[in-house]
C-alpha cells in the first residue's frame, strides 16, 4: 500500500474540507436569503429570484442540473448520478496525483479542485441540482456560479501556471547544461 504523504492531509484534506464547508454554508445562506428550500431548487431550476448587491454584482438563484454553464441539463435524471460518480472518480484520481506531487502550487491547485468538485457533487447527489448564486451579469459575465465553481476555476488556473513554470524551469536547466 502506498504511503500517504502529509501533502495529502494538508491539501487534499484540510484545504478541500475548508472549500467544501465554505461552499455548502454559502449555498445554504443563499437559499435561505431567497427563501427556497434545497429540495425544491431542483424542481424549479430558474426561480427568477435576484437581489442587487452592487452595480456590478447580484445574487441570482439558479439551480443547475447540468455541468458547467448548464451544459447537459436536459438529461438531469441520469446526469445526476453519472456526474456524481464521475466527480467521485476524478477526486480519487486527483488525490493519487496529490499524494505523489512535490510542487506546492500544484498541490494547492489540486486541493482547490478537489474541494470544489466535492462541494458540487454533494449538491447534485443530495438535491439533484447544484445551487449557483454569484452573478456578475451587469458587467457582461453571463454565467451564475458558486464558491465550488470558483475553487475549481482557480485550481485549474493554478495548474496551468504551475505547468508553465515547471516547463520554463526545465528549459532553463537544459540550457545551462
Amino acid at each position: 500500500m502506498p504511503k500517504l504523504s502529509k501533502n495529502l492531509w494538508l491539501y487534499g484534506g484540510v484545504l478541500s474540507a475548508v472549500i467544501v464547508v465554505f461552499d455548502q454554508l454559502s449555498k445554504a445562506w443563499a437559499l435561505k436569503k431567497f427563501g427556497v428550500p434545497h429540495n425544491i431548487c431542483a424542481l424549479n431550476p430558474f426561480p427568477g429570484k435576484e437581489i442587487e448587491v452592487s452595480p456590478v454584482f447580484d445574487l441570482a438563484l439558479v439551480c443547475n442540473q447540468g455541468v458547467s454553464f448548464g451544459m447537459f441539463r436536459e438529461h438531469a435524471d441520469i446526469g445526476r448520478y453519472v456526474l456524481t460518480v464521475f466527480a467521485a472518480v476524478m477526486c480519487v484520481v486527483l488525490l493519487v496525483w496529490l499524494n505523489k506531487e512535490k510542487d506546492k502550487l500544484t498541490k494547492f491547485a489540486l486541493g482547490l479542485i478537489i474541494g470544489g468538485a466535492i462541494g458540487n457533487a454533494i449538491d447534485r447527489a443530495l438535491y439533484g441540482a447544484v445551487t449557483d448564486f454569484l452573478n456578475f451579469g451587469d458587467i457582461g459575465f453571463k454565467w451564475v456560479f458558486n464558491v465550488a465553481d470558483s475553487a475549481i476555476s482557480c485550481g485549474v488556473a493554478g495548474l496551468l501556471i504551475a505547468m508553465f513554470l515547471q516547463s520554463r524551469a526545465e528549459k532553463s536547466a537544459q540550457k545551462s547544461t
